[in-house]
């Protein structure tokens, strides 16, 4: 009996710690207006980053207030700065990389 018992506890304990898992890259606990807010973040802050400040999709550097503020929004949720950072790197790879003559 108190095998039984004790499979049952294992059984459910399982049950809970698979069911409570999110899935990996699922950034569930961001609210989806959060989640737009980051992903148009990325592509402000990817194109800084990356293009040459004389290419037309080049973006400007964001003023001291707008970083803070993404600061701010990504502190409030533990899983916006990975989901920012993905964000960031997916933009990053589907940009045109620059011409051989414009590296440094």
């Amino acid at each position: 009996m108190r095998v039984l018992q004790a499979a049952g506890l294992y059984l459910v304990t399982l049950i809970l710690i698979i069911t409570a898992c999110d899935e990996p890259d699922s950034y569930t606990s961001i609210p989806q207006n959060d989640l737009v807010e980051l992903s148009e973040w990325s592509g402000i802050l990817a194109r800084h980053w990356v293009l040459p400040s004389d290419d037309t999709l080049h973006a400007l550097m964001p003023d001291s207030h707008e970083i803070q503020s993404l600061i701010i929004l990504c502190d409030s949720h533990p899983e916006a700065w990975a989901y920012l950072y993905s964000c960031i790197t997916d933009t990053i790879s589907f940009l045109e990389p620059p011409l051989p003559t414009c590296q440094r």
